[in-house]
């Protein structure tokens, strides 16, 4: 616009100047100066603006990221960047709506000015990286979190980085971390974050400060429930964690099911099995724990939410350490997981373990195999079928598929020493022989019974021909107490 006015007055001043008429000059040249002079006055009326108006454009830039109106959230961020003190909080504004408006790679290369990953920069700018990279088709959480890095290095206090990191901390279950971020932030209006910060310490260890945190975000959710006609379903799921988190369990399910009318969605299902699954996790620490009741929550938890497989695997879990035989605790399993679904997947994972347990090793990949079909994306159960096909199968087409599931296991959890173990007898069963000793390796730091892998390692370098360090193993293989466990979890 500035340019415009200018051009203007130019041409204006070359046309009458063309004109070479002396009376008309001079007539003209008032007008002229007065021209120049009103466009100096729009020249540096933006180095006049005042703290206030500022603000309020970028109120007005962001409500129009916030109603998806993108092509005029980008012209007001353009306006906003003609004041220099302004101009990171445009580019991040311009960066926004460009991304609305589908063009991500322009996004892209406007934050890397002002967030780069190598360095700390403007740190809402790092916020904003962090986020999209969590939660974009494929996460990648290392750069996310490098970029989270750089935000709290660029800015300690600010609050969007440390509510990210205390979500990320959680989504990695460090709980200790958790409770760092959130003791720098103020939560006395952020109900939410009292709920994570209840979490984080009750999984800590701290159950007191949880259950008086679990208490004033109740309170808190209770003074909101009555003053909001939006995200009420949002409340009354956290008013229900909130007394769960106290050990109020049975007046959670009882609130959830007055709230719901006993009519329950599948998010609502969710949760009335997460507290009947945390209710027997609480029964179970008790000194004097009552099992049945354990297993009478767990099958509540079961029939309300038959695809949560934690709670599944909680069942089975406790199921063997019932002192009842091995047929009658197959009876119950079966009475309690025979109903089809993801359920169904689990009582052959079930049946899997206990005929490995027994010896039948063929049955139990038999059953493993439909364990895998009814629920692909398990993997224990996955891991359990590539270690009975490493066990029962001579065929290289077969050990070949179970190393592609072990591949793809360890690839999404490099530490998980279960998951190194059973790749490294499916490698030492095609003869990969130091391709299996560098995983038994890696997984024996950590391994929960030392000794089986110390006899694995003695084995595999006796085959290779290092009798040295294969005897090194096998001493260390016999001094542990404690009996070799099964690799199957």
């Amino acid at each position: 616009m500035q340019q415009d006015t200018l051009y203007r007055l130019r041409h204006q001043f070359t046309q009458m100047l063309d004109e070479r008429r002396p009376l008309d000059g001079l007539i003209g040249l008032p007008a002229l100066f007065a021209l120049i002079l009103l466009g100096f006055i729009v020249f540096h009326a933006s180095s006049g603006i005042t703290p206030a108006q500022l603000d309020a454009l970028e109120k007005k830039a962001n409500a129009h990221l916030e109603n998806q109106r993108f092509v005029e959230a980008r012209i007001m961020a353009k306006r906003l960047a003609q004041h220099a003190s302004q101009s990171l909080k445009a580019t991040l504004i311009e960066a926004k709506a460009l991304r609305g408006l589908g063009k991500a790679n322009e996004a892209a290369r406007l934050l890397a000015r002002i967030a780069p990953m190598d360095q700390p920069g403007f740190a809402p700018a790092h916020v904003a990286q962090a986020a999209s990279l969590l939660t974009q088709e494929k996460p990648d959480p290392e750069a996310a979190l490098r970029h989270i890095d750089h935000a709290l290095s660029a800015d300690p206090t600010n609050q969007d980085a440390l509510e990210l990191a205390a979500r990320f901390a959680a989504g990695q279950k460090n709980w200790r971390s958790v409770l760092k971020y959130l003791n720098r932030l103020p939560l006395t209006e952020r109900a939410d974050l009292m709920l994570m910060k209840a979490t984080a310490l009750q999984l800590s260890g701290m159950a007191d400060e949880s259950i008086k945190c679990a208490r004033t975000a109740e309170m808190k959710l209770r003074d909101m429930q009555s003053g909001v006609t939006s995200g009420s379903d949002r409340i009354r799921y956290s008013i229900a964690v909130s007394l769960s988190l106290q050990r109020r369990f049975d007046q959670a399910i009882q609130w959830l099911m007055t709230a719901t009318g006993g009519k329950l969605n599948n998010e609502d299902r969710q949760l009335l099995g997460g507290i009947y699954l945390s209710w027997s996790r609480h029964l179970k620490d008790q000194p004097a724990v009552d099992k049945l009741k354990v297993l009478e929550l767990l099958q509540k938890g079961i029939q309300v939410s038959p695809e949560s497989q934690d709670i599944i695997m909680a069942f089975l879990t406790d199921c063997e350490e019932l002192e009842t035989t091995p047929e009658e605790r197959r009876h119950l399993v079966e009475r309690v997981l025979g109903d089809g679904g993801i359920a169904t997947s689990f009582l052959h994972y079930y049946l899997g373990v206990q005929d490995w347990k027994a010896g039948r090793r063929d049955d139990a990949r038999s059953h493993f195999e439909l364990a895998c079909s009814l629920n692909p994306g398990f993997k224990i159960i996955s891991n359990n079928l590539a270690m009975a096909i490493a066990a029962v199968s001579e065929r290289a087409d077969d050990l070949e598929k179970a190393l592609a599931i072990m591949d793809d296991l360890v690839r999404q959890e490099p530490e998980n020493v279960h998951f190194l173990d059973t790749r490294g007898h499916v490698l030492a069963k095609l003869g990969r022989l130091k391709d299996a000793i560098r995983d038994f390796e890696l997984a024996l730091p950590k391994a929960p019974v030392k000794a089986s892998t110390h006899a694995k390692l003695a084995e595999l370098y006796q085959q290779i021909g290092m009798s040295e360090l294969a005897n090194e193993h096998r001493t260390a293989a016999v001094s542990p107490a404690g009996k070799s466990a099964s690799v199957l979890k």
